[in-house]
């Protein structure tokens, strides 16, 4: 495995490999065609994949509007297979890719043994469909553990790339299905942890990511109250420090709020009505992931060989206002990677200010 931060060495940067699969990030501003058309012209081999992002970093350093590239072997990837899913007509899109994917495999990806298969998934970042992808891969694949992240594109939600099968796709989805032939485990961590204080959602307009109502009270004052502020005064960095948790077996799976609408407040991710959600308190950043990916080098009974990484934009930020970004970035560069600063994170649904990745022995 190579990676590589500059577009113009990425190439030469993988030259010399076999490379089974090869993901790529890229800034908005990046032409995904001609970085996915030179990977596929140099390794007519491999399975290649990308899609845009708010910034790329890999274990050579970190940035926002360069290329990062990670090859992997045949030594540790078997059968592979990717797809593109595009957001016109999603739900038959989807099925298409992966009947797809099924063919190229020779077996249905219900038949897939979790522990030997897994799934990368470059959701389109700006429409809003997560929540649908997310559903619609657990239907076709409800056993094999899919990990990813939305695209990004400078965190204005104008519209992101994704490159799979071949082409690049606006505002489309590219998943990937691979045979791991070495150990791996999905990662997912976010530094907080739940208060006593949780609420339940009462009303909501799902379709918008608007949540409208907290224990029947509008939702924007209430969440203001319970910060001490007043609703004029909710702003990002409310919405940075206090997200809401969905506690499950202990986990919190968090959502994010971005900005106040009325008496309603946009969350980055839908939320059911009826969904009791906690207050959440941070913890230090690096000290949570790295103990996370203590955790997982321990699971794998192995060193780490590498990692495909998806880093929410608020942790992004997070890191940023902290002045933590370099050590951060240090703290990951313990093995190769790389990754991407993401329109929210995937693992079994969307969710917000995580990181998610694919880690390997």
């Amino acid at each position: 495995m190579l990676a590589s931060r500059s577009p113009l060495s990425i190439i030469a940067a993988l030259a010399g490999g076999d490379p089974r699969i090869i993901v790529f990030f890229a800034g908005i501003d990046h032409d995904g065609a001609v970085i996915g058309q030179a990977l596929e012209q140099r390794f007519p081999g491999a399975c290649v994949i990308g899609c845009s992002g708010n910034g790329e970093f890999c274990d050579r350093g970190h940035g926002n509007g360069g290329a990062t590239a990670l090859a992997i072997s045949g030594a540790q990837v078997g059968a592979c297979a990717a797809a593109m899913i595009e957001s016109i007509d999603l739900d038959t899109s989807i099925r298409r890719a992966a009947e797809q994917i099924s063919i190229r495999l020779g077996r249905s990806l219900r038949e897939l043994d979790p522990e030997r298969w897994a799934g990368l998934a470059l959701l389109e970042g700006a429409l809003g469909n997560e929540e649908r992808i997310n559903a619609a891969f657990g239907d076709i694949a409800p056993f094999l553990p899919i990990v990813g992240g939305s695209a990004g594109d400078n965190i204005t939600f104008s519209g992101t790339w994704t490159w799979a099968d071949g082409r690049l796709q606006r505002d489309g989805t590219a998943l990937l299905v691979a045979e791991m032939l070495v150990p791996f485990r999905v990662v997912k961590t976010c530094n907080f942890v739940p208060t006593e204080r949780s609420v339940v959602v009462t009303r909501t307009d799902a379709a918008r990511r608007l949540i409208l109502e907290f224990d029947g009270e509008p939702a924007a004052p209430y969440y203001a109250r319970a910060l001490g502020v007043t609703p004029e005064q909710l702003d990002f960095p409310q919405f940075l420090e206090h997200p809401l948790g969905l506690m499950i077996d202990g986990d919190a799976w968090l959502r994010s709020g971005v900005r106040r609408e009325g008496d309603a407040l946009f969350f980055a991710c839908s939320v059911v009505e009826g969904a009791r959600l906690n207050f959440m308190r941070s913890t230090p950043l690096i000290g949570d992931t790295r103990a996370r990916l203590a955790q997982v080098q321990e699971e794998l009974g192995t060193p780490v060989r590498g990692a495909i990484f998806f880093n929410c934009a608020y942790r992004m930020i997070e890191a940023q206002i902290k002045c933590l970004t370099d050590p951060y970035h240090a703290m990951l560069s313990q093995f190769v990677h790389i990754g991407v600063h993401s329109n929210g994170e995937s693992y079994l649904g969307h969710i917000n200010q995580t990181l998610t990745g694919l880690v390997f022995g």
